[in-house]
């Protein structure tokens, strides 16, 4: 057994990496339990989560904002470098990137239809 933990990860979108800070998270989706209680007894109802990613990209002569606000029906690749690769189906930007020239990053938001351990 390992000892590393996902300190790095490594975001490609169809292909093209994309620099980013540390700090990205993946959401692989699934689904929420809510729970009721009756009298002392305990139900639940679920609800489905979409597989999300957030990232800090850095905005390099590369970076198209406005094509990257485009972006539907992507495969995004999520490498940790701990070993573990996630692929993201379906991918697609939930909000605009807003760039904040003061850092020379913009926070990209992604959901995607599916996400798989690769």
């Amino acid at each position: 057994m390992s000892g590393q933990i996902t300190g790095i990860a490594t975001i490609r979108v169809d292909g093209q990496e994309y620099p980013s800070e540390r700090g990205a998270t993946l959401n692989p989706g699934g689904v929420n339990r809510n729970t009721k209680m009756a009298g002392k007894r305990v139900f639940y109802s679920e609800e489905p989560v979409a597989p999300t990613l957030q990232a800090t990209v850095l905005h390099t002569a590369d970076m198209d904002l406005i094509e990257i606000n485009k972006i539907r029906n992507a495969s995004v690749l999520f490498e940790a470098d701990n070993g573990q690769d996630y692929m993201l189906t379906g991918a697609f930007v939930t909000a605009p990137a807003e760039l904040n020239s003061s850092e020379g990053t913009f926070p990209l938001n992604m959901a995607a239809r599916t996400c798989e351990r690769i």
